[in-house]
């Protein structure tokens, strides 16, 4: 990601003093990120004030860059960028990520964009699937998961969340388990669902 670098400092230091959070240090560092959790809190438990400074100083080079990306991809300096529309995002057709790649046409010199390379599908890889692949919006794939888990039978609804069918009453044709089972679903953000999605359907 390109960003100007007085830019990024703004962006840097308002997602810290907003947004930073248990769950951002997720989303940044992943599976790591009850270690980067504790650093932050040995450096904010004495004081708030500096922390951000001293937390970016104990990270190495990567992990800086990890961090200020997350911060330049939310923030625009002391402004909240607009969140594109699931609509708007385009992510593989096939596993639903968002690591996607285009080849493009651009300036050899500038790296000006000058247009896409006109081809249906080679032009285009995932990162995750490591092949070349078509783009969907985030809203379809969203939409095509949904369709999947509405045809699931109850024993692959009892599998994926486990729950059991015979806990429920059986007078309603199993409706009460059907709408645990939905309500457990609708809970899971868009890549738990996408993980539960490809593992049924890379059987």
């Amino acid at each position: 990601m390109k960003y100007h670098a007085e830019n990024a400092v703004s962006s840097f230091f308002y997602y810290m003093w907003n947004a930073w959070s248990k769950e951002e240090c997720k989303v940044v560092f992943g599976g790591d990120y009850l270690h980067f959790w504790e650093k932050w809190n040995a450096q904010a438990e004495n004081s708030i004030y500096g922390a951000a400074e001293r937390f970016y100083t104990e990270l190495s080079e990567c992990s800086r860059t990890l961090l200020v990306e997350r911060a330049v991809s939310l923030y625009d300096g002391k402004a909240f960028r607009k969140r594109s529309d699931d609509s708007e995002v385009y992510v593989c057709c096939e596993c639903g990520s968002q690591q996607i790649e285009i080849q493009v046409w651009a300036d050899a010199n500038t790296e000006e964009y000058h247009s896409d390379v006109e081809d249906a599908c080679n032009g285009k890889w995932c990162i995750e699937c490591e092949s070349h692949i078509h783009f969907c919006s985030k809203a379809e794939f969203i939409q095509k998961m949904q369709v999947w888990w509405q045809s699931c039978d109850s024993m692959t609804m009892q599998r994926i969340t486990g729950l059991k069918e015979c806990d429920y009453s059986l007078d309603d044709n199993s409706q009460a388990f059907v709408n645990t089972a939905n309500e457990w679903w609708n809970n899971r953000d868009y890549d738990e669902k996408r993980n539960i999605y490809k593992e049924y359907n890379n059987e």
